[in-house]
């Protein structure tokens, strides 16, 4: 069953496709100058690849080899930075869909051939938070809103603002994890702190917005790590602050 989440993962069944959709409007790239950094011969272009559950391991073998060209690339033509977060998105993409695939309501949510990526990363969310609770990670005061309202704000593409250190950086030390594999994609965690932020100043899902709208075009290194927990277990949850009438997001 396909799982879209993000328009990278929407129509690459080639390995040449892959990589011209990773380069896709990012001036000074193209694919095959990334094939070719990547010792891909011409003959294995058309190398079918695949995006499911079930073939997991050549999928991030396919993308993690471009990836690595595409870094390489970067020292001598920097625009290939956005081109190798696009494929370690699309690794962490993989990785969360089949974290969230352990979900019996998956193939309603996200499994959808008619879905779009856009629609399947917000129907994420809520698959997200289910199971972010039941593993006891995220405050069940989360779930006190209109989450499906919510999810239909996230903007999916706000993740090609992050630079491939950012993601890396987020991805590893940041995005919430289960038995070694992440559940959690960049706008699930804003859309959690902007949910934990509001209900702290006592405001309805307007105010959730707003604040998610602040995070999401935010380089993620501006956000203190405090604010990172907004939401989780490990933080006094909704607890009103004393003093300024809205919290700080960034330093």
């Amino acid at each position: 069953m396909t799982i879209q989440f993000h328009p990278l993962n929407a129509s690459a069944p080639f390995l040449g496709q892959l990589a011209s959709i990773a380069c896709e409007g990012i001036h000074k790239t193209n694919a095959p100058q990334l094939l070719e950094a990547a010792n891909i011969p011409i003959g294995e272009w058309s190398r079918p690849t695949t995006y499911s559950t079930t073939a997991m391991p050549p999928q991030r073998t396919q993308n993690t080899q471009l990836m690595m060209a595409a870094r390489l690339l970067t020292e001598s033509i920097p625009e290939y930075d956005s081109v190798a977060s696009r494929l370690l998105l699309r690794n962490l993409t993989t990785e969360v869909s089949t974290s969230l695939a352990t979900s019996q309501q998956i193939t309603s949510a996200c499994g959808c051939h008619d879905s779009s990526p856009r629609t399947g990363y917000q129907q994420g969310f809520e698959l997200y938070i289910e199971k972010g609770i039941e593993l006891g990670l995220i405050h069940p005061g989360i779930a006190n809103c209109d989450l499906s309202m919510l999810a239909s704000k996230i903007t999916p593409n706000h993740d090609s603002n992050l630079t491939y250190m950012e993601l890396q950086s987020l991805s590893s030390q940041l995005l919430m994890r289960h038995k070694g594999k992440c559940f959690e994609l960049p706008q699930y965690a804003f859309m959690r702190i902007a949910i934990a932020l509001a209900k702290k100043e006592n405001h309805d899902e307007k105010r959730i917005i707003e604040i998610y709208r602040l995070l999401s075009v935010r380089s993620y290194a501006r956000i203190t790590a405090k604010t990172f927990g907004e939401g989780t277990t490990k933080r006094s949850p909704f607890k009103k602050p004393t003093t300024r009438p809205h919290l700080r997001l960034v330093h």
